[in-house]
């Protein structure tokens, strides 16, 4: 009989071949997703954030503020910008200002704010707070701590002074009107308060000037030919700061008028509409212990009939022949409202203005006349005879008080700086290196489907098998 070699160990021989193969992909596969794994737990590197140090401010004169700091990172710098907000009781405003860098790893940058041009006008007395974002060439971001400064006039040495609600700042041999200034700021405002009825809720800064003439360049620039024939003894240059420009024979009355504008804002500016000059100077006029040489040109416009209209006294006079005439006849008008009506009612018309009615809905409301009715009644009483005024079409819109400077007029756009919380310091992480880790995500799992495909793979052969 003849024997035929079996074929059981020639068929095997290949299949445990094929079973060794499989099990060697499948631990492979294993390794290629630990490996993977411990290299996917791995930080990604992050750039160490830029710094800037020893941030400083200079203010040569009331036209500009220069901020300067050193920057300094561990790759070029690529941008430096200074965020700064103008401090005020009715909102800050605020922005952003591009420093020139031309790279390197450690700059001395400076960027300066224009304070007093066509663009905007920046008082001094204002607070003002200001940090640095710097960014290097990788993306590496930091913004410093916030700085907060007062602007002050840098041709001159000041010193300060704080009672209470108001402080006063002054230089050279001044500090006896910086003295009477600050009492008075502190009365009229008590005084306006009680007769206004309202309560003024921050702070006043009083900067007093020696004279007109060094108090020029920071004032806000105005005609030539009104320059030369009205001397400004004062202003409310922003909602919480007053300016004191020349003594006109006496610091107190100045500062209790400029002050008395701080508190008629307070009481009768609203969100959409405000005072007309002839109420909100009237009442500075009436905080003052004197009207001055308001008075005699009043009694000569009385004399003369050479009156104003109120009506037309919205704003104050642009003519200097007029400007005694407009501040004695809006002083007189509001004292015959206080003495005819009571203070209450003269308060109500503050509320009524600010509460949004126009001045004649509020005189009509209050006193039951409109500003030609009150002006034939205040003309009576002087001993003129009344004007008999046409109608006048009821006006939606409201007339604004020009009496002071408005305070800020800054570009309300501003670029967000890296940290939101309002302390400064935050820093964030380099785009770069956010890149990277989000690169290996996606590589790690394409990896992590092949090989989980392989496995699966490599079993079902086995199985088979």
């Amino acid at each position: 009989m003849t024997e035929v070699p079996a074929r059981t160990s020639a068929r095997r021989y290949p299949a445990a071949r094929a079973n060794r193969a499989l099990r060697a992909l499948a631990i492979g596969a294993v390794v290629l997703v630990g490996a993977l794994s411990l290299l996917l737990v791995q930080p990604a590197p992050v750039s160490a954030a830029p710094e800037a140090t020893n941030p400083s401010v200079e203010m040569p004169d009331p036209a500009s503020i220069t901020f300067k700091a050193r920057l300094t990172a561990d790759a070029d710098i690529a941008s430096a910008t200074v965020n700064y907000k103008i401090l005020n009781p009715d909102g800050n405003i605020g922005g952003t200002l591009k420093a020139e860098v031309v790279g390197g790893r450690a700059v001395d940058a400076a960027v300066t704010l224009q304070t007093n041009n066509n663009d905007r006008y920046i008082p001094t007395g204002t607070q003002v707070t200001y940090s640095w974002t710097v960014t290097d060439k990788n993306g590496a971001s930091t913004t410093s701590k916030e700085e907060t400064i007062t602007f002050l006039d840098g041709r001159f040495q000041w010193l300060s002074k704080q009672e209470g609600r108001v402080s006063v700042y002054w230089y050279g041999a001044s500090s006896a009107n910086a003295e009477v200034a600050m009492r008075a700021t502190l009365e009229s405002i008590v005084h306006n308060e009680e007769l206004l009825k309202v309560k003024l809720e921050y702070p006043v800064r009083v900067v007093v000037y020696r004279n007109s003439a060094e108090a020029k360049p920071a004032q806000r620039p105005r005609a030539a030919t009104f320059d030369q024939q009205i001397v400004t003894g004062g202003s409310r240059v922003a909602t919480d700061v007053l300016h004191i420009y020349d003594p006109l024979g006496g610091f107190e009355d100045v500062a209790r008028h400029e002050a008395g504008h701080i508190v008629t804002k307070v009481a009768g500016d609203g969100k959409v509409s405000t005072l007309p000059s002839w109420i909100d100077e009237g009442t500075a006029v009436y905080s003052q212990k004197s009207v001055g040489g308001y008075g005699p040109a009043l009694q000569r416009a009385i004399q003369t009939d050479q009156l104003l209209r109120i009506r037309n006294m919205a704003a104050p006079s642009n003519q200097p022949s007029q400007v005694d005439i407009f501040y004695g006849q809006s002083w007189a008008v509001v004292k015959f409202i206080i003495d005819k009506h009571g203070k209450d009612k003269f308060a109500a018309i503050f509320k009524s203005v600010k509460d949004g009615a126009p001045i004649d809905d509020a005189l009509q409301t209050n006193i039951g006349m409109d500003q030609d009715g009150l002006y034939n009644a205040w003309r009576v009483s002087v001993g003129l005879k009344a004007i008999d005024f046409p109608p006048v079409p009821k006006s939606t819109s409201i007339a604004g008080s020009q009496a002071t400077q408005p305070p800020l007029g800054i570009p309300t756009s501003v670029t967000s700086a890296a940290n939101t919380d309002g302390t400064g310091g935050g820093v964030s992480s380099a785009p770069g290196a956010a890149v990277s880790t989000t690169t290996a995500a996606v590589v790690g799992g394409g990896t992590l489907l092949v090989a989980a495909a392989l496995g699966f793979f490599a079993m079902r052969m086995m199985k088979k098998s």
